[in-house]
């Protein structure tokens, strides 16, 4: 069997013990969880996956479509059950798409999230 540049990633079993953070909507952790998630992609060489630079003719490899679909994984294995299910059903077929997913959910939450807290904050009585 030949040696490929992407053999590395096919040594990693579980993902839960390298990434410890799990995705998660209601932490809104999404910066930790993707700084230690990009950090554990360019140790294993595959940042380009996530970040969609690879070229063309890369993606049109069996072998970079095989170590895509472990990255994927990766990202399947470290998000919460209720995140894994909405990106699930937006079906993915790139672990970059995935992330791109990802960051527009938390993105989109936190402008959400930063105008119920405005409300809130106009709605409470100052006592004397």
């Amino acid at each position: 069997m030949a040696i490929t540049k992407y053999d590395k990633i096919y040594t990693v079993t579980s993902v839960g013990h390298l990434i410890l953070i799990k995705l998660d909507l209601a932490k809104l952790n999404y910066s930790h969880w993707s700084k230690l998630f990009t950090t554990h992609c360019a140790g294993f060489d595959v940042l380009p996956f996530i970040q969609g630079s690879s070229t063309s003719e890369e993606r049109a490899t069996e072998e970079w479509t095989k170590a895509d679909s472990v990255v994927l994984s990766w990202i399947f294995l470290t998000i919460s059950e209720p995140l894994l299910e909405r990106l699930l059903n937006s079906q993915p077929k790139t672990s970059h798409e995935a992330r791109l997913f990802l960051e527009k959910v938390f993105l989109d939450n936190k402008r959400a999230k930063t105008v119920e807290l405005i409300a809130e904050l106009k709605a409470l009585d100052i006592g004397t």
